[in-house]
């Protein structure tokens, strides 16, 4: 039984990365039909907005219930029915009757999500403790993929296969995500864990395990988390409308899927520089290098905007990697799971309300590019907090 266990389990490995790769698929989707699916139901900027944005913010304040749930129904259970969850809600927003059942469904969505991905991290010490870091990276790595897929494949492969139709493109994409859903069942957690692996598990459903308010890092690094994923998210939002204004339309397929690509970069030059975990300088290089490049895709245009938009991928995926990975680097015990709570709350909270802003402003004074200026002005705001050295030193300490 020993030697069983210590086998390298390549097929729980295979089953974790084929559910991070799930993760992304259906809300990157969006983006490159976001013009379809305005046109069909007379959406305007604000709501071409929100269509992206409403999964995220149900991310984060899923994410604290979602704990409460695996406590009560167990790991496995809850990566289950959170896949199913997502596919059947992302195929259901192509048939939603109206706006409002739409952007319901899209929430839906994104509980979903918030359920397995917050599962996830505790899966990979169930699932695999003789390689536990390797399965958190496995898992990762499967993201980072469904990020390029979603995104860089819906409109070249995806969209052709179902006749143009964007209805049938979601339906499409659903169908390998509810057969990995079937996979996740023959999931095995290795005898010599006690046979208790959701005993652990149940921790997560405590109050202790719920966010410190009264923490400062938790304002400190939500607050900059939120500054990189709206820098990435507020671009995948509102880059097909712009291009199209623009007359660069015939650049969006090859631009979104360069673009979705950044984060599968940035996180193999994190990987080879492991010694920026920690670190202030490397999170405000990457966040001002985010901020210029959002800065560039704002006010030019042609090559010089698409740069930009690339830019602007890459180093706001770099800062997100750094800031992920700081709760287990400056905290111990269950503060680990409080901080990384608080910050995904905040963080993602934040990311909802601002390109929804822009959208508001565009749809009112008739110029596309004014939905980017409130995230860029957040973005200037939090590359101040980057910079700030009044940070006590012990969260800097390397």
């Amino acid at each position: 039984m020993r030697r069983r266990s210590q086998s390298f389990p390549i097929f729980t490995l295979a089953i974790l990365w084929l559910v991070g790769w799930t993760l992304r698929v259906p809300v990157l989707a969006t983006p490159p039909l976001a013009t379809r699916v305005a046109e069909s139901y007379g959406l305007e900027a604000m709501g071409i907005g929100a269509l992206t944005m409403l999964p995220v913010v149900a991310i984060a304040f899923g994410a604290i219930p979602a704990t409460l749930l695996i406590g009560r129904f167990g790991l496995k259970a809850a990566i289950i029915f959170g896949v199913l969850l997502m596919a059947v809600a992302s195929t259901a927003r192509g048939y939603a009757p109206s706006s409002l059942m739409l952007f319901a469904v899209s929430v839906l969505m994104g509980f979903g999500v918030a359920l397995f991905q917050t599962a996830l991290p505790a899966a990979t010490r169930v699932w695999t403790p003789g390689h536990i870091a390797l399965g958190n990276a496995v898992y990762l790595n499967g993201m980072m993929v469904g990020e390029v897929s979603g995104a860089g494949l819906t409109l070249p492969l995806v969209l052709p296969l179902a006749g143009e139709d964007w209805r049938m493109a979601l339906f499409l994409w659903s169908v390998p995500i509810l057969l990995i859903s079937l996979a996740v069942t023959f999931v095995r957690a290795p005898k010599d864990t006690n046979t208790a692996p959701e005993a652990g598990v149940k921790d997560l459903a405590s109050t202790a395990s719920l966010p410190n308010w009264n923490d400062t890092r938790v304002w400190q690094f939500g607050l900059l988390l939120a500054g990189s994923v709206v820098l990435f998210f507020v671009i995948n939002s509102y880059i097909g409308v712009i291009l199209d204004a623009r007359g660069e339309r015939e650049a969006l397929a090859w631009l979104l899927l360069l673009y979705n690509v950044t984060p599968l970069l940035a996180s193999f030059v994190v990987l080879a520089s492991p010694g920026w975990i920690g670190r202030r300088r490397p999170i405000a290089a990457s966040a001002g290098l985010a901020v210029i490049g959002l800065a560039l895709f704002t006010f030019l245009s042609g090559w010089a905007s698409w740069l930009g938009a690339l830019l602007t991928g890459f180093a706001a995926s770099v800062e997100l990697i750094l800031l992920v990975s700081l709760p287990a680097v400056i905290a111990k015990g269950r503060a680990v799971t409080q901080l990384t709570a608080g910050m995904t709350l905040i963080g993602y909270g934040i990311a909802f309300p601002l390109p929804m802003i822009g959208g508001w402003f565009a749809e009112h004074l008739g110029w596309l590019e004014i939905s980017l200026i409130p995230s860029l002005v957040f973005g200037v705001a939090v590359l101040i907090l980057a910079g700030e050295r009044r940070f006590p030193a012990y969260i800097w300490a390397r």
